[in-house]
């Protein structure tokens, strides 16, 4: 399966502009479709948790006081995304047919249930990574959304914008179910590069899945990969990985995302927060 729509939502943050520039090489790779889209709050939504004690000239003067605001990043949204446009070159469409091309989409909403929900209908979400701005939180309640919700994988960009997407491809693999739906996902990367890295740290694979049996695998899908297997020694096993994909070349990184199976949350802890807060290279994720 090709790529061919790729949904990047924009926060008003400056990681916008690496988000954009993420899915701008991930569409001219595969003459893809950019949705990108813009969430505006309702302020209306937070009456029951402002209402209670307050006058109603309070409340109303709170809802409009939130709407300018709302106004306002929508407008300086929409100038990133026409000056990035411009920028690119990308023209305005409505498929992939005449690709690639982006179209611009604005709805008002929590972003992590909008984004969630677009994404059904979307190869894969470029998001930017969630990183010192005011909208830290709403990013990584989206990046949850877009990766436990809806069914498509998460590519989350750089912090800065990558000169390419998927010319290498490094795969933190352990042998588990949510690496290897990470590999599946990754898949279009995988035989568009035609060759890839295989990244192990310790032993932690059973003997059915372990790194030659993932080599074998790629290998019918013509692609050529390579097996590092490594210890962490005093290094994190995240410094271990990065640093090897590094040593590899690679441009993308593709790993697994461990989730609370009971809450459905996904657990930016330990290994994966980690190398999302210190990947210079996207890295694409499944669940």
């Amino acid at each position: 399966m090709a790529i061919k729509v790729i949904l990047t939502p924009l926060f008003g943050v400056s990681s916008d502009g690496a988000a954009l520039a993420t899915a701008q090489a991930v569409a001219q790779k595969f003459s893809a479709h950019i949705d990108v889209m813009h969430i505006r709050a309702d302020p209306r939504t937070m009456i029951p948790y402002i209402g209670e004690g307050m006058s109603g000239a309070l409340i109303e003067e709170m809802i409009a006081s939130a709407e300018q605001q709302a106004d306002e990043r929508a407008k300086r949204v929409r100038q990133s995304f026409d000056d990035w446009r411009a920028k690119s070159g990308l023209a305005m469409g409505v498929s992939a047919a005449d690709g690639p091309n982006c179209a611009w989409i604005e709805d008002t909403g929590r972003p992590d249930v909008c984004i969630a929900r677009r994404g059904r209908v979307a190869d894969v979400v470029v998001i930017a990574r969630a990183e010192g701005d005011n909208a830290v939180t709403t990013i990584t309640e989206t990046l949850e959304a877009a990766l436990m919700d809806s069914g498509s994988p998460l590519l989350v960009a750089p912090s800065g914008a990558p000169k390419s997407v998927g010319g290498h491809v490094a795969i933190a693999w352990n042998g588990g179910l949510e690496a290897a739906r990470a590999v599946t996902a990754a898949m279009p990367f995988l035989k568009a590069a035609g060759k890839a890295t295989i990244l192990v740290v310790g032993d932690p694979c059973p003997p059915e899945a372990n790194a030659e049996a993932l080599a074998g695998y790629l290998a019918s899908h013509g692609v050529e990969a390579k097996i590092n297997a490594m210890d962490a020694g005093g290094d994190s096993m995240s410094a271990t990985l990065l640093g090897a994909a590094g040593q590899a070349g690679a441009d993308l990184m593709v790993m697994g995302a461990y989730t609370h199976s009971r809450l459905r949350e996904l657990v930016f802890g330990g290994v994966t927060y980690e190398v999302l807060a210190a990947a210079d290279i996207p890295v694409l994720m499944a669940h």
